[in-house]
């Protein structure tokens, strides 16, 4: 029985009632972010996924389509986005690279395909 003339235990039924509520608040939040990271990272999971199916997405058939001439934006259409490694003010480099290590290297000038080297594809 609480003795509400006991300033002592009436202090420590707040304490009690103080320490409930923020254990709550804690185990709240936590799993709060718990599943904010979860999704987090099965997000960025799924993004990786499918930027390297994208980026995989290419053979020696692909290859054969690329000629001298053609522009970036159709290059792109054929091997998709692939990733820039140089560039100067005329000139700008890309590769694509398969899961396999298998790869297309394009050279642009202006823009156009200027060269274009494959390893490894099938």
């Amino acid at each position: 029985m609480i003795n509400k003339n006991n300033p002592i235990q009436s202090n420590n039924t707040l304490a009690r009632s103080l320490m409930n509520v923020a254990l709550s608040l804690g185990v709240m939040l936590g799993s709060g972010l718990a599943y904010g990271f979860v999704q987090t990272v099965f997000n960025s999971q799924q993004h990786e996924q499918s930027a390297q199916t994208e980026l995989g997405r290419f053979g020696r058939a692909e290859y054969e389509q690329l000629k001298p001439g053609m522009p970036l934006t159709e290059v792109r259409s054929i091997l998709y986005r692939g990733i820039e490694v140089s560039r100067s003010a005329t000139t700008a480099t890309f590769v694509w690279e398969n899961p396999d290590g298998s790869k297309i290297t394009a050279t642009f000038e202006h823009d156009l395909l200027k060269i274009k080297q494959q390893s490894g594809l099938k």
